[in-house]
């Protein structure tokens, strides 16, 4: 009897993972805190600043718009009478849920953004758990993404950002468990057509994630990549079928086009948010934007053309992005400056951490490489498209595990009287 209270103990889960609640709850609490007492106040004194707004209206992509249109029945649309198809639709979906359940107000997004990013942090801790099995390093993944200031930040506007790196962590825990249990394929092929209903740069990596398996598994590798594209097409195959009944045409909306364009036609010397706004109005007052297909279609065409007429400049860019891409330099505002210097700083650390953590894991044989494959693809494909800061907060929480993990072998080197096996060392895969 008493093994028997032992073992079910063991596998209480609020037990097991009890140490993590302080750090839940201190994250809710940033957020929150952040969202309704810091945030108003220092967007009406500093936005511009900042970057947050230009030329007095918040610095966001047009979701809320398009959610609010949708709701009072004016359709898929933004600013013009066009339908956007360029905004996918599964973010937008969301505020209207949130929106039409509780509320329009924007206190009320940003309560339930929290609360999800919140639920992102405990994921983070459980992936890492699972492929360090190491409960100090899961804890400390956690705690660094709990106190990550952008992160924090994001959850207080209506950007994809917080719900989609929610839904890559669930895509990434069942892309693990799929390579010990092939039936997980199916549920990471779901939440990965989920991913790409958020934002269009998954599209092709199933293509990816299928070689792996292919390359990597040596049973049932190709039942398992036919069940995550079954997974995949499930819930990408429906926006197919929408644009063929809205459009009389089969397309998937990725804006490739309008970002290629970008790419190609961005002066990098200038300051990159007046530059990059610039180019935006240029394209909405050619070619009425937002945005019919067949307009990204023509800005791909002329992207292609400047590329191979001048290959040179063209590759030139890329070298700016390989940078930009984790943080871009603006030294236009005192704040401005001091962001730069501290995000630059701080995005320098981690990565040489994590790149470190990357070769320990690979030593001690951990599977590191799903983790690394989703890293370079994010990253080369936005390198030679079009990159900026942003779009690099979906890598964070990779980062921040394979960081934490370093981190914590050097504070064991350190303190090695410190160092014991965690619970989490006991635990076996199920």
């Amino acid at each position: 009897m008493p093994d028997q209270k032992q073992e079910t103990q063991s596998t209480n889960p609020l037990k097991r993972h009890k140490a993590i609640i302080p750090i839940l709850l201190l994250a809710l609490s940033l957020r929150l805190l952040y969202c309704l007492v810091l945030y108003p106040p220092l967007l009406s004194n500093t936005g511009e600043e900042l970057g947050w707004t230009m030329e007095g209206k918040l610095a966001v992509d047009p979701y809320d718009k398009i959610a609010k249109n949708i709701i009072s029945g004016r359709g898929y649309i933004s600013d013009s009478y066009h339908i956007d198809y360029e905004r996918l639709p599964l973010y937008i979906y969301f505020l209207v849920a949130v929106y039409r359940i509780w509320g329009m107000e924007q206190w009320k997004l940003q309560v339930i953004q929290s609360l999800l990013d919140t639920i992102s942090c405990f994921i983070i801790y459980l992936i890492s758990l699972r492929i360090f099995k190491d409960k100090k390093a899961a804890l400390l993944a956690a705690l660094a993404y709990a106190l990550y200031f952008k992160m924090i930040q994001v959850v207080t506007s209506p950007m994809t950002e917080t719900l989609y790196i929610l839904l890559l962590l669930i895509y990434l825990y069942f892309f693990l468990l799929s390579l010990k249990k092939y039936k997980f394929a199916f549920l990471s092929g779901v939440v990965l057509g989920a991913i790409t209903l958020c934002k269009p740069v998954t599209l092709i990596f199933p293509a990816a994630a299928g070689i792996y398996y292919i390359a990597k598994l040596k049973r049932n590798s190709i039942k398992t990549t036919v069940l995550m594209f079954s997974g995949f097409l499930l819930l990408i195959t429906p926006l197919y079928v929408r644009n063929y009944l809205w459009e009389g045409k089969v397309f998937f909306s990725t804006g490739a086009g309008k970002m290629l364009y970008l790419g190609t036609a961005i002066d990098y010397s200038k300051n990159f948010r007046s530059e990059e706004f610039r180019l935006l109005k240029d394209i909405s007052s050619k070619y009425s934007y937002p945005y019919i297909p067949e307009i990204d279609r023509h800005l791909t065409k002329i992207a292609v053309e400047r590329i191979r007429r001048n290959p040179l400049g063209y590759i030139k860019r890329i070298f700016h992005r390989i940078y930009l891409f984790w943080a871009y330099p603006d030294f236009s505002t005192q704040m401005m400056a001091i962001k730069t210097g501290l995000v630059s700083l701080f995005n320098l650390i981690v990565i040489l951490l994590a790149i470190l953590g990357l070769y320990s894991a690979k030593k001690k044989r951990v599977p590191y490489q799903p983790f690394l494959l989703f890293s370079a693809y994010f990253y080369i494909i936005y390198i030679l498209i079009y990159a900026y800061s942003r779009y690099s907060l979906p890598l964070f929480p990779i980062l921040f595990i394979f960081s934490s993990y370093t981190l914590m072998g050097f504070l064991r080197k350190i303190f090695p009287s410190s160092h014991r096996i965690d619970d989490a060392d006991l635990l076996e895969d199920k």
